[in-house]
């Protein structure tokens, strides 16, 4: 659990604003992880999406969210907010998520700590 914590603590901390010329800024949220060997992306897809109806769809700014796949193990989400505030916020309220800690559950939390390093590609496996 205190690894969790530590992950999450790291994703609101790896959210970037991107400016634009005009007033608004959207912030992105990009959030790497290392998915357990025994799961497929089926599985990882469903509980995504439980976290994206029961959880992030309620959230103040939430404007969209992709999963996206390098290899068999490494998978990133990349959320995005109307503001950096609202992706902060959305952060701070994780920890009492039951459907997060769920999607959570099947991540390599340990591995999860350095995954996403450098420069590669990803293909989409969902966007909401």
């Amino acid at each position: 659990m205190r690894i969790a914590k530590l992950i999450v603590l790291g994703v609101i901390m790896s959210v970037v604003s991107v400016s634009s010329i005009a007033q608004n800024t959207i912030a992105v949220e990009w959030a790497p992880y290392i998915k357990l060997s025994n799961i497929s992306d089926t599985e990882l897809v469903e509980a995504a999406e439980k976290v994206n109806a029961d959880f992030l769809a309620l959230q103040k700014g939430f404007l969209k969210r992709e999963l996206v796949k390098k290899s068999e193990t490494e998978y990133a989400d990349i959320i995005h907010w109307n503001t950096k505030a609202d992706a902060v916020s959305a952060g701070l309220k994780v920890e009492d998520c039951a459907v997060c800690f769920e999607y959570f559950k099947l991540m390599d939390m340990e591995a999860s700590g350095s995954a996403g390093a450098g420069f590669s590609h990803y293909d989409i496996l969902k966007t909401w």
